[in-house]
């Protein structure tokens, strides 16, 4: 896969962002022509960005219908949450072997963000701050690889809960990101992995493997100024 220039890296990040921030919805179509537009670019950089998309699997290519938000199905959730438990569980302990007073501040940091974004009823302030947190906790692992991984998971899991969640479910509890990090701190990799398995697992019970038909907002409204 071809690297993108620091133009078609922005346009990629702000698609991928919407993706990951639920407001693009899965089967979404993504006209080039459109995306044009809204970004002022070449039909030729949309390609290369929905070509890099597609390739993480965030995006689908159908032939004479052009690309549109990819719909996992319900083997591609259920093989997500496996993956997801692999990913975090190594991660937490990578963490778990570097993390100190610092760190340890900077999650508890962002969980005051998330319990002042849920007091609020700032639903996608919820979203984002959530899918941070674990992001948070690759960096403090310092492990590169799996920091990319499991960004990929957090934003095919988008997509899943879109299709698949229980209505007014599928954000992670703050509390529940409170024990992770007492967890983390306390040495005991038993509780830690405890800790990491309840939290996937109540993430996962969030689903009904049902499709949640949602009305879908324009590309125009998303991408807005």
């Amino acid at each position: 896969m071809a690297r993108l220039n620091a133009a078609e890296t922005d346009v990629y990040e702000r698609i991928r962002t919407a993706i990951g921030d639920r407001q693009l919805l899965p089967g979404q179509r993504l006209r080039e022509v459109e995306l044009c537009r809204i970004f002022g670019t070449t039909r030729g950089t949309i390609r290369k960005v929905l070509a890099r998309l597609a390739f993480d699997g965030l995006v689908d290519h159908q032939p004479n219908r052009g690309a549109s938000v990819a719909q996992p199905t319900v083997k591609d959730a259920a093989d997500l949450f496996v993956a997801r438990h692999c990913i975090e569980r190594a991660t937490a302990h990578e963490a778990a072997a570097r993390i100190d007073t610092v760190a340890a501040g900077r999650l508890r940091a962002h969980i005051e963000k998330e319990k002042a974004a849920h007091a609020s009823g700032d639903r996608q302030s919820m979203i984002a701050l959530s899918g941070e947190f674990h992001l948070l906790l690759a960096q403090i692992s310092g492990n590169a690889i799996l920091e990319r991984y499991l960004a990929d998971l957090i934003a095919r899991e988008s997509l899943i809960i879109q299709l698949y969640e229980i209505p007014d479910q599928g954000i992670c509890s703050h509390d529940e990101h409170a024990g992770i990090v007492e967890a983390l701190t306390g040495g005991d990799t038993d509780r830690l992995d405890a800790v990491i398995k309840a939290h996937i697992d109540g993430i996962a019970a969030t689903l009904d493997l049902e499709p949640v038909h949602a009305e879908r907002p324009s590309l125009e409204e998303i991408f807005k100024s």
